[in-house]
């Protein structure tokens, strides 16, 4: 029926299959059930260029209509990513929320609505450019400051 060494071979495309199967479960994100009830609101700040802000704080209010249910505040990190979970009772399919992001004290805002699984999407852009201290522009701005903060010490000084 089988030639010889074929039943080897099918053993071991088996063996190789269970391994890889294996190996992407391990690497898949996890799913939304692994949390059961949690709301994940989630999103992206980012200055008028596309470059991520980190350090921005961001509130996150969760709202059924007009009525504030819950909030929610968080960081930034460096790749400008802001996450949090608002529990069971705090959420249901429908409900609006808002995410403020606020950095060098200016204020962006963006709105969405929590989906079937308790997920929402709000990445937010401000309208300005954050100057890259490497970059000739960031250069120019760095050394502004340094000259401002001169010319007011010698100021004080000479007074």
């Amino acid at each position: 029926m089988f030639k010889s060494g074929s039943g080897i071979r099918i053993a071991t495309y088996l063996m190789a299959c269970a391994v890889l199967i294996g190996c992407l479960a391990t690497i898949m994100p996890k799913s939304v059930s692994a949390n059961p009830g949690l709301s994940i609101i989630y999103g992206k700040v980012t200055d008028s260029a596309g470059r991520p802000i980190n350090g921005a704080d961001v509130v996150v209010v969760m709202k059924n209509g007009i009525s504030e249910v819950d909030t929610a505040s968080t960081t930034t990190d460096s790749d400008g990513l802001y996450v949090v979970n608002f529990a069971l009772d705090k959420w249901a399919p429908g409900f609006a929320v808002t995410s403020t992001a606020t950095y060098n004290s200016v204020q962006v805002s963006g709105d969405a609505t929590v989906d079937d699984l308790g997920l929402a999407t709000i990445d937010l852009q401000f309208l300005f450019e954050i100057p890259q201290f490497g970059s000739i522009l960031g250069f120019v701005v760095a050394a502004g400051l340094v000259g401002v903060v001169a010319v007011v010490f010698l100021a004080k000084k000479n007074k």
